[in-house]
């Protein structure tokens, strides 16, 4: 199995951004719509964030792995974009598994603010 590479991964985390946005546009009151925008918003930070670590020789194949590897300090990830990040995975998981429900304000929120502050960093 080959691993995407890390142009791959930004690519795929910029599609996963333009994909939470559209429900500013299409749905603003849909409230499944808005629930998969939140984990559109937190795969792109995960794809975004996996691109860095394998910019750095990181390869990782599980959630838990990438969560082991962002936290450590030696590969340089900033402790505000940590917590972004499972910020926008805690949301994440409520929408999905708990079947939250979260305003159009929310879901702006998070991209302006969690998933902002990954994109900065990874630079997408």
């Amino acid at each position: 199995m080959t691993v995407p590479s890390p142009h791959a991964h930004l690519a795929q985390a910029r599609a996963n951004r333009d994909h939470a946005d559209w429900p500013f546009a299409t749905r603003p009151n849909d409230r499944v719509a808005l629930q998969w925008a939140v984990t559109a918003a937190f795969y792109s930070a995960l794809h975004g964030l996996t691109a860095y670590l394998l910019g750095r020789g990181v390869v990782v194949a599980s959630h838990a792995m990438r969560a082991r590897a962002l936290a450590d300090p030696a590969n340089g990830v900033p402790l505000g974009v940590y917590d972004a990040y499972r910020i926008l995975e805690i949301r994440s998981r409520r929408g999905r598994y708990r079947l939250w429900s979260f305003t159009i304000q929310d879901v702006r929120s998070l991209l302006d603010t969690e998933l902002a502050t990954v994109a900065a960093f990874v630079d997408m």
